[in-house]
């Protein structure tokens, strides 16, 4: 009988344990982000609800404490396929997509300076941790590769650019810190809010939109509207999910041999959530060239036709995940 009793202990503790692990999952993610601002730089005003994207002091500024790291060999640089490079190929590549784009000739001893305003875009490998329990977001950033960035145009119509990777970096192959030396005196703080997009995929995607729409519904967050603003009743809350997803389908008439097209309105569910549009804040530690990402909030996305995504209308605030 003690057996037993010690069994379905065991039973319940395992359980315990377990569903409190449950609460958060971590995935290795890939994405590329733009850190180019259109708006601001060309057009001259900054609009917020529209981009938030690194300026272009503090882009310069990033892509500074790269380059400088690169150049003076404090860090390991890798192509695509994780093959290690020299600098001496970096530069030459560099020279070549100039010459093929541009009919432009630079020098080797001045192509890496030359290309800093120009590097406006990265791509991220990202172990990012979901809380489904408390909607906390992080992430931490394994490895990144900046980008060339230049438009052959751009106006309010179209936007050609062409981009060229420069090189794959590894934090954990850096310099060491020194024992005695401060990290905070090695961090460069961008202040601008990065916007980037996570899809919400198996194995994430169903337990993390559940736990919005649960936390959401039933008031256990403060949401505010996607630009930030308060709600004014609980009500318009409530209204987010109903009467939002557009469905549009054709009705063939036989007898009149017409067509006609009918639109109706569906309620949101759980697995209409394919993914979050993240505000969050960078730094970059001058020594070991380590990015930091800080989650501020993140707006769900929910699929409003098949070629489009729309928000769902509330910004969520990031909540510290908790073990």
């Amino acid at each position: 009988m003690k057996k037993i009793v010690l069994l379905i202990l065991a039973f319940f503790v395992f359980d315990a344990v377990y569903s409190q692990t449950e609460t958060y999952s971590i995935e290795y993610e890939t994405h590329k982000v733009g850190v180019f601002n259109p708006e601001w730089e060309i057009e001259h005003i900054l609009n917020p609800n529209k981009y938030e994207h690194i300026t272009g002091f503090f882009r310069e500024e990033l892509a500074k404490t790269i380059v400088d790291a690169v150049k003076t060999k404090r860090v390991k640089i890798f192509d695509i396929r994780k093959r290690e490079i020299t600098l001496d190929t970096v530069v030459k590549n560099i020279i070549n997509f100039e010459r093929e784009n541009f009919n432009h000739i630079i020098g080797k001893d001045s192509a890496l300076t030359y290309i800093i305003p120009f590097i406006s875009a990265y791509d991220f490998e990202e172990a990012v941790r979901y809380d489904y329990k408390n909607l906390g977001i992080e992430k931490k950033v394994t490895a990144y590769c900046p980008y060339i960035v230049r438009y052959k145009q751009f106006n309010g119509e179209k936007n050609d650019s062409v981009q060229m990777p420069l090189f794959w970096i590894f934090p954990k192959d850096t310099v060491k810190m020194q024992p005695n030396e401060k990290i905070e005196d090695n961090i460069v703080s961008i202040p601008d809010t990065v916007i980037s997009v996570l899809d919400l995929k198996y194995p994430v995607q169903m337990p993390l939109s559940t736990s919005i729409f649960e936390n959401v519904k039933e008031k256990k967050v403060k949401v505010y509207h996607s630009d930030g603003s308060e709600f004014k009743t609980p009500k318009e809350i409530d209204n987010l999910f109903v009467i939002s997803h557009k469905i549009t389908f054709t009705i063939a008439n036989e007898e009149s041999e017409k067509d006609t097209t009918q639109t109706v309105f569906d309620d949101i569910l759980p697995e209409d959530i394919i993914g979050l549009r993240i505000g969050e804040k960078w730094a970059i530690n001058k020594k070991n060239l380590i990015i930091s990402k800080k989650i501020d909030y993140f707006l769900p996305l929910f699929k409003y036709d098949e070629n489009n995504s729309l928000q769902l209308g509330v910004r969520i605030y990031n909540y510290p995940a908790k073990n």
